[in-house]
């Protein structure tokens, strides 16, 4: 880049950074605070804190189970009913609302950014992974659709959707393509925080999933294309709040192959039932990972894709970040320029490409290594698929270190909101201690890491019961760099080695 071209490509990324969704860039982080110990230090021993339970776990678990026995306790009937009632109102409410204001109020409102990027896109994995899955019965699509279909009733049809056949082979990249947009909706899209540009996107989104939906059945399309319930299915599995089929009824997603009593709200099947059908139930934290059966190539991609997303959203602002995007930019401006708009979005495009290829990359030779030392003749596809699912509490666990403040930030910030939409300050979360931030982070990251530990040497125990030892190292060694990376991304913003001054106080 010239010398002339450097200051104006300055001024073109700090525009087109003040353009990228400004609510969840924030983080409602606002402070440092000085480590105790060096950051290595804390590196290292949140390291070995994994390793070390990959190795109590090793000794302690001699024989795999082919199922994992675990005590649960039904929500009473009147309980369940009415957080179904309330539920489907508060979805309707909750999406149209947010698609209302931003038409009728416009693009001076952030109400419609904090419904759906704080509120739905990073809140409810959250609620999913403390509490469990609330979307079968939140989704505005089905309360929409139930209303669509009893109107087709009423007016003779038989049946509102057009019974189109699904494509076994397209499996779930329908949702894995729409996951990819939306996080590149999040984090690159310039005004995607804008009121105008949220309430286009949701529309979109209705249309696309009620189309679905009315081609292809509700079942069909909701267990494979629509990306919140893909998405809150799997995360709902580490929450104590499950859904199991009522004794007797047969799930119409997996039809005959479905056993009943063992139908725990799984992205395989979940979605095929009613909820009705469906009797809530409090589980212990995880166990619902423990029941899945069939995964395959589009699962490890969206699991994938859900991890390096919310890794890339935190390391784009280290200086590892920089450097990726440094080295990306010099060839994509030396052909589009080094002031044009189409650069900057272009280059961060192919660095968020280039942070989920590698971390896909990863994840599959890691795969294709445990296979090997498993010494078995599984397909690698069934492999990747079973240990991707590994990759959930780890997932959460960072989901949950890197959206938590400003998802708290968000629900202080919304009653204010809803009583003047107009409101366009955040509140600051000044009550709560960056050490206290920093704390909960660790301990969401090592104890995801440590979840995966032990779900992945249980796969290993099942597949391969003489050298399960052997064949979970490459998964251990992919966790603990992991929890190394993910430790040193949210501590560059809000912590210092000790004996560091603030910038603000340096002379």
């Amino acid at each position: 880049m010239s010398r002339r071209a450097a200051p104006a490509a300055a001024t073109a990324a700090a525009l087109l950074a003040a353009l990228v969704p400004g609510p969840v860039a924030a983080h409602a982080i606002g402070g440092t605070f000085q480590l105790p110990v060096p950051l290595w230090l804390y590196l290292i021993g949140a390291g070995a804190a994994v390793a070390a339970s990959f190795v109590v776990i090793t000794l302690v678990s001699r024989r795999a189970r082919s199922e994992v026995a675990y005590s649960t306790r039904p929500v009473p009937i009147g309980v369940a009913s009415a957080m179904r009632t309330g539920l489907r109102a508060l979805g309707m409410a909750w999406w149209y609302g947010a698609i209302g204001v931003g038409i009728l109020v416009g693009d001076i409102s952030p109400l419609p950014a904090v419904l759906f990027w704080i509120g739905i896109w990073v809140g409810l994995p959250i609620v999913a992974v403390l509490f469990g899955n609330p979307w079968p019965s939140l989704s505005p699509f089905r309360t929409t659709y139930a209303a669509l279909a009893s109107i087709a009733a009423w007016a003779g049809m038989e049946r509102l959707d057009l019974g189109f056949r699904y494509a076994p082979g397209l499996a779930r990249w329908p949702a894995v393509i729409l996951l990819a947009a939306g996080i590149w909706a999040e984090l690159i899209l310039p005004g995607g925080e804008v009121a105008g540009t949220v309430a286009v996107l949701m529309i979109g989104y209705t249309l696309l999933t009620l189309a679905g939906m009315i081609a292809f059945g509700p079942v069909t399309w909701l267990r494979h294309a629509e990306l919140f319930e893909v998405e809150l299915g799997w995360f709902g599995r580490l929450g104590p709040l499950g859904r199991r089929a009522r004794s007797g009824s047969v799930c119409a997603g997996c039809a005959e192959s479905c056993d009943p009593e063992r139908c725990v709200d799984c992205p395989e099947c979940a979605v095929a039932a009613e909820d009705a059908e469906r009797r809530p139930e409090l589980r212990p934290w995880i166990v619902g990972l423990t029941e899945v059966t069939r995964a395959g190539w589009s699962d490890v991609a969206f699991i994938v894709l859900a991890l390096a997303g919310v890794t890339y959203d935190g390391l784009r602002e280290t200086a590892a970040g920089a450097w990726l995007f440094s080295a990306i930019y010099g060839p994509v401006s030396a052909v589009l320029g080094a002031t044009s708009a189409t650069t900057f979005l272009l280059t961060d495009s192919l660095q968020l490409a280039a942070v989920v290829a590698g971390f896909l990359g990863a994840f599959v030779t890691v795969a294709f290594l445990t296979r090997s030392l498993a010494a078995g003749s599984t397909p690698l596809g069934t492999i990747a698929g079973r240990y991707a699912t590994t990759l959930l509490p780890i997932a959460g666990g960072y989901v949950i270190a890197h959206y938590l403040t400003l998802v708290i930030q968000g629900a202080v910030w919304l009653p204010s909101l809803l009583a003047d939409p107009l409101m366009g300050i955040a509140p600051q979360l000044d009550a709560i201690p960056i050490v206290l931030v920093w704390y909960l982070s660790v301990a969401a990251i090592v104890g995801g890491h440590v979840a995966g530990i032990l779900l992945a040497h249980r796969l290993a125990l099942a597949d391969a019961p003489g050298r399960a030892t052997v064949a979970g190292l490459p998964m251990v060694a992919l966790m603990i760099g992991y929890t190394v990376l993910s430790l040193w991304i949210i501590a560059q913003p809000i912590v210092l080695e000790p004996g560091a001054v603030p910038a603000a106080l340096a002379p």
